[in-house]
């Protein structure tokens, strides 16, 4: 009877432990679909490479801002959406000084991911704030164009450890902020990253004169291998300007010890 019992027992604990493995197994797979985009930087990463101060957690783990998708539906709070729906608080402090900016043009940009686990991917989609976004009020749904101005579905696919897309940003001047979103295929949940980009011709940068200006003219002659040039005569090759030593006649500028570079 005794033997009996400790067979019972001894089969229980192995099929204990074949379920706890399974759900082990299963918990990790979940878990490790984890990614963040590398270039441009996101806020994220800024703070793991210590650009960016005061983060929290996330330091540890630039990987993990994940969180229900459906974006920009009623996925994640407004005002956590930095933080993924609050997984890393910090991240959500908005000011127009809070963090650190990556210059950045509109136009064709090259965005890549990294990925430190690869999982089935529904699809990838971007967004920017509006022209007229307050940078000192929270990241709010109402201060972003809800349109993505890129989105690529993969039906599933899995992906590789690196992923780059080749989007076409608004224009847009001075400091904004994009976002990117990565909806896993076979979960409920989205990695969520944000990027404080300086675009070109911001309040801090002089606009462009979009006039051509003349080149200033030359105070020199164009030097000419048929002229002779006597000590003291300058002259410009190349864009650069030259005074003869001495006479001289078709000895080239910058080649010849009779030319003295100015």
């Amino acid at each position: 009877m005794v033997r009996q019992n400790l067979t019972k027992c001894c089969r229980l604990i192995v099929v204990h432990t074949a379920v706890l493995g399974l759900l082990m197994l299963a918990g990790i797979q979940v878990a490790s679909a984890h990614g963040y985009i590398e270039n441009p930087s996101s806020r994220a990463l800024l703070c793991q490479q210590s650009i960016n101060q005061d983060c929290g957690a996330v330091i540890w783990e630039p990987q993990s801002l994940e969180a229900p998708k459906g974006f920009p539906g009623p996925s994640i709070p407004d005002g956590q959406i930095a933080s993924a729906g609050g997984v890393f608080p910090k991240l959500d402090e908005q000011s127009s000084t809070r963090w650190s900016k990556v210059p950045l043009s509109s136009g064709t940009q090259t965005f890549t991911w990294h990925l430190t686990a690869r999982h089935a991917t529904a699809k990838w989609h971007y967004y920017v704030t509006k022209p007229n976004w307050n940078p000192n009020e929270p990241l709010t749904r109402d201060q972003f164009e809800l349109i993505p101005f890129y989105e690529q579905y993969d039906g599933g696919a899995r992906p590789g450890e690196k992923v780059t897309h080749e989007v076409t940003i608004p224009e847009r001047t001075g400091y904004h902020v994009i976002l990117g979103v990565w909806d896993v295929a076979d979960t409920a949940n989205a990695f969520y990253n944000v990027i404080d980009v300086e675009f070109g011709n911001g309040n801090d940068t002089p606009p462009v004169d979009p006039s051509p200006q003349p080149p200033e003219p030359s105070p020199y002659p164009i030097w000419d291998a048929t002229t002779v040039y006597l000590g003291g005569d300058r002259v410009l090759y190349e864009g650069r300007a030259y005074e003869a030593r001495w006479w001289t006649l078709g000895e080239v500028p910058g080649s010849a010890d009779v030319w003295r570079p100015l």
